[in-house]
């Protein structure tokens, strides 16, 4: 009988597709295994369960999930584990991978002895998986081909910029407004979870802005978080035993909060900061003020969560300009070491202004050789980089890194990006229609009556007339509507979108539209489910869909809507960054229309009082917002003085505080203009590097061999594919064969990270009967899938039996309630983990059509790990490679044949049984043929560990002398701890990089005609 302990890996003896499992239960007769690879669970009776102990031999390799691996030199047993060892690392059984190969070449050769053999197309797709995942692993765009975004050179630089060093990014991200910092650190964070270098991650967000981040989170990047709230922790108590305290930020990987919930629940903040994250990003960073001698809450709270942090997004559109002791202090969260004292703060950025004017002379062309002769040339003998510049007399870079060494150590380009749109470009004109509405006395009198009955709400209904209101017999006269109708009617062929603040407004428009009008118009607002509000998008995106989209603020949080180029602001809301955020929506990189914003308002009303505050003050509708929310501030009585009682205070208003608003924001214009840090901006994006990194992104995206392998894989597993009325859309569905949760990525699998069914053996317990007792219990942490998206109900993913997709990212980009599938979506990842898992494919016979060759070949396929840990960040040019060779029975190299066998023409063939030649022949291939196959690819794989070692140590220098000149440049001494450190990690990187391993992934017998 098996001594059975918890940890032990076994493999199933009558499923070996299920792969490693782990025992994660023992009862008195009864075992429970884990098929973590696949998501499920089986029982066994202890008495003859049909399961194989695994273990691994000297020479294998240990790899864990967290990417450790190490070749195993010395097997122990402690307490009924194994435990393995190997260059000075130990790892017990129970920490392997679920995806370790349970395979190994006699079990490959003995399957094809027996005739054991997959068919060509399932060989096929093992060889594609293989490849495609070997590639993808290995590729310097990896994380960066998966979300759903366009190909904005800025931001993809930001992302290989901050992804590309051995530590993981501190780093504020501060675009200027409509630039997209939310596309930029959800990129960010996407490379660095797909490439396994963070597991942990807390976003923490402003009350307004948690449901935008769920959304963009979800739609661009496919990933789920958890938004912890009351309603959450109220759920995850409903689901614990009795006396059980869990913490739930320990409950997910993926979390998202509000700063507000954590400053009224102090327990919730006491209870995340018990937790280790891995990356930690803050939106709306602006609010962290400590300044003056008054530091605010929310900074007091973000110093404290920083400090259990590794990685750190900050994310701000306020120029320093504005409030330069409070940016010194975020800035501070960030580098502590760094930034220390406020006053040499100040001098270093007036000497660095300098700096700005000494470096006018350098090139622009970033390709220019530049030696330290030209650059001494170039800079006055004054400057303050002199000193740092007479210790680089052996140094010839591009003028490009000269100038972005320089930056990044003397000003703050090495965790500062800042873009704005001048130095980006390639946005289209702002073009203002304001429509002076004579008022309807009649109207306005409704208007007045009903604002001096409401005085909560009086503001609202000053702004919207009645249309906030319940009176319906009175909305048609709304002077704005009747302007409306007319203007739909000279506008008939042009997409239109209509933004309005408030959901009472969208609904009294939908309801007049259908009373006064034919015309066709889709509704995209708050009460409206996900996928509602997805078609609808979509239908406006079609071309000969309705031409006009009225839309409540939602529609102004991260949707595009570039296919219109008229903006009706139907109202204007206080929060000015609001109204930036609705012109971002079509004024965008890549908008070929100017954008004509449509402003109409009644004259004498609350409605010209907003209209003039931001035309006439804040300067709003023809360039971007600049100093709105400060201006709010300052002049915030007069305004909503004004807004409520129009008449009494409108011509003061318009005499005399719009033109100290005016004043202001010039001067806060010129402020910025003049502090305008060019250096940081050119520091803050390269085009040549975002050519290349873009380049590669459409190379994959153009490749059909993922599109390929994943309808064949669907299909040979019963599920049903058909093309969607959609262009370059196709509609998946599960085959009523396929057991529901079975397919990562597909609906009701909850993605490929949970565990979403458990399927029992019917031979459970001694009678035959399953054991209720051994069904898996419910755990205590709450899925994400369940719980994060409840308020956008995202029927998608989660409900249903079919799946519409597209591989085309253009396609993707104009309809959300699509699934962009791509290497990096869980379909893909399902796909690529099952036809490379375990014995798929694994053997192969089959005859080779018109070769041009005689007898039988064997083709090798093996996988070359270089055995480094994800958190390396080095993956990109020490990555797994897929090598082949092909051996015939005399032991010569015929891997010349091996293009030519990708297109062959071939046809599977059984393994002739009891046939004693070919027995021997197989024999041969097995030991002395494989023996010759191994020293073939081991001498490319020695090759390939050059090139990796070389690479490696190039990167790791150039990160030596990046942040040795950084500390030079600052007077202070290049031997410290960190830097001491990154030669040593070098060194062993190199030495792991050295000794490759090789795997034996799959053969193919070939018999050729």
């Amino acid at each position: 009988m098996m001594n059975f302990k918890v940890g032990q890996r076994y493999v199933s003896q009558s499923e070996p597709s299920l792969g490693l499992g782990i025992v994660s239960e023992i009862q008195e007769r009864l075992v429970k295994i884990s098929f973590l690879a696949v998501n499920e669970i089986r029982c066994y009776r202890i008495m003859n369960a049909p399961i194989t102990r695994f273990t691994l031999g000297v020479g294998d390799t240990a790899k864990n999930t967290k990417g450790v691996s190490f070749p195993v030199e010395t097997i122990n047993e402690v307490d009924g584990l194994f435990v393995y060892e190997g260059r000075g690392k130990k790892m017990k059984e129970s920490e392997l991978s679920p995806k370790t190969s349970t395979t190994n070449p006699s079990n490959l050769f003995n399957a094809l002895m027996e005739g054991r053999v997959s068919n060509y197309a399932q060989y096929s797709r093992r060889e594609m998986a293989t490849r495609l995942s070997c590639d993808w692993t290995s590729s310097f765009v990896r994380g960066m081909i998966g979300p759903r975004v366009s190909m904005i050179p800025h931001q993809f630089y930001l992302c290989s910029r901050a992804c590309s060093m051995s530590t993981l990014p501190r780093l504020m991200l501060s675009d200027e407004v409509g630039l997209g910092k939310t596309i930029e650190a959800g990129m960010i964070w996407h490379s660095l979870k797909v490439r396994g270098r963070i597991r942990r991650t807390l976003i923490v967000v402003p009350e307004n802005l948690k449901h935008q981040w769920l959304v963009e989170m979800k739609r661009r990047f496919n990933h789920v978080f958890t938004l912890v709230d009351d309603d959450f922790i109220e759920q995850l108590k409903a689901g614990v035993r009795e006396g059980e305290v869990l913490n739930p930020f320990l409950q997910v990987d993926n979390v998202i909060c509000t700063i507000e919930y954590l400053i009224d629940t102090p327990k919730s903040a006491s209870d995340l900061m018990q937790v280790q994250w891995d990356m930690l990003i803050m939106d709306e960073a602006h609010h962290f003020v400590c300044e003056d001698g008054y530091t605010s809450i929310e900074y007091m709270l973000a110093d404290k969560v920083i400090q259990h942090s590794k990685g750190v997004l900050l994310l701000s559109g306020t120029p320093m300009q504005l409030d330069p002791e409070a940016q010194f202090n975020r800035l501070k969260l960030l580098d502590p070491t760094r930034f220390t004292d406020y006053q040499e703060f100040l001098k270093d950025q007036d000497a660095y202004r300098k700096l700005v004017n000494d470096l006018k002379k350098l090139p622009t062309d970033p390709n220019i050789k530049l030696s330290w002769d030209d650059l001494d040339e170039m800079i006055p003998a004054k400057s303050m980089i002199r000193p740092w510049l007479e210790k680089q007399n052996a140094s010839t870079l591009t003028a490009d890194d000269w100038i972005r060494r320089i930056v990044d150590a003397v000003g703050t380009g090495s965790i500062v990006f800042r873009n704005t749109r001048k130095s980006v470009g390639g946005f289209p004109k702002r073009k203002l229609d304001a429509i002076e509405l004579e008022p309807n006395k009649k109207y306005r009198q409704y208007v007045d009556v009903a604002a001096h009955r409401d005085l909560d709400c009086q503001t609202e209904i000053q702004q919207n007339g009645l249309l906030f209101t319940d009176f319906k017999d009175g909305w048609h006269l709304d002077e704005r509507f009747v302007w409306l109708l007319e203007f739909l009617k000279k506008h008939q062929d042009d997409k239109v979108l209509l933004l309005s603040e408030s959901e009472n407004v969208i609904l009294a428009l939908q309801d007049l539209l259908d009373v006064y009008s034919d015309i066709e118009f889709e509704v995209f607002s708050d009460d409206l489910d996900l996928v509602t509000r997805d078609i609808a998008a979509a239908n406006f995106s079609r071309e000969n869909g309705p031409n006009l989209l009225i839309s409540s603020e939602i529609g102004a949080e991260g949707r595009n809507f570039q296919v219109a180029h008229h903006l009706i602001m139907f109202d204007l809301p206080l929060d000015a960054t609001v109204v930036e955020q609705r012109i971002g929506r079509l004024d965008r990189i890549g908008q070929e229309n100017d954008i004509v914003i449509h402003v109409p308002y009644v004259k004498g009303s609350a409605q010209e009082v907003m209209y003039r505050w931001y035309h006439e003050g804040l300067n709003s509708f023809t360039s971007p917002l600049t100093g709105g929310t400060e201006l709010y501030l300052k002049y915030n009585d007069e305004l909503v003085s004004a807004i409520a009682e129009p008449l009494e205070f409108m011509d003061s208003f318009i005499n005399e505080v719009i033109p100290k608003v005016r004043k202001d924001h010039d001067d806060i214009c010129k402020k910025i203009d003049k502090g305008r840090d060019r250096l940081l901006e050119y520091n803050s994006r390269n085009p040549m590097k975002a050519k290349e990194i873009i380049d590669e992104v459409v190379k994959i995206d153009d490749d059909l061999t993922l599109q390929n392998l994943v309808f064949g894989s669907l299909s040979d597993r019963g599920l049903e594919i058909e093309k969607s009325p959609i262009d370059d859309c196709f509609i998946i569905t599960m085959g009523s064969n396929v057991e529901p949760g079975s397919i990562p990525g597909m609906p009701g699998s909850g993605g490929t990270e949970n565990v979403t069914s458990a399927k029992v053996e019917n031979k459970t317990d001694l009678n035959g009967n399953i054991d209720e007792s051994m069904q898996p219990k419910e755990s205590n942490s709450i899925d994400s899938s369940c719980v994060s998206y409840d308020e956008e109900e995202d029927t998608r993913l989660y409900t249903g039996d079919n799946l519409t997709v597209t591989f085309d990212r253009n396609v993707a980009m104009l309809h959300d309630e699509v699934d962009f599938i791509s290497l990096e979506h869980p379909l893909s990842q399902g796909v690529i983990d099952f036809e490379t898992s375990f014995d798929n494919g694994a053997v192969a016979c089959e005859i080779w059509r018109n070769s041009g060759l005689n007898g039988l070949l064997m083709q090798y396929n093996f996988t070359i790990d270089f055995s480094i840990a994800d958190d390396w960040g080095i993956s990109d040019i020490a990555g797994p490679r897929y090598v082949s060779a092909l051996v015939n029975p005399k032991g010569e190299d015929m891997s010349a044949y091996l293009e030519k066998l990708q297109i062959g023409d071939f046809k599977d063939v059984p393994v002739p049984q009891g046939n004693a030649a070919v027995n021997l022949t197989i024999k041969y291939f097995a030991k002395d043929g494989l023996s010759i196959a191994r020293r073939l690819v081991n001498a490319k794989a020695k090759e390939m560990a050059e090139v990796a070692s070389n690479a490696v140590e190039a990167r790791s220098e150039y990160e030596y002398q990046r942040m040795n000149q950084l500390l030079s440049m600052r007077g202070k001494s290049g031997n410290n701890a960190e830097l001491q450190q990154l030669r040593k990690n070098a060194q062993e990187w190199k030495k792991i990089i050295s000794a490759p391993q090789l795997r034996l992934d799959s053969i193919r017998l070939i018999v050729c005609r």
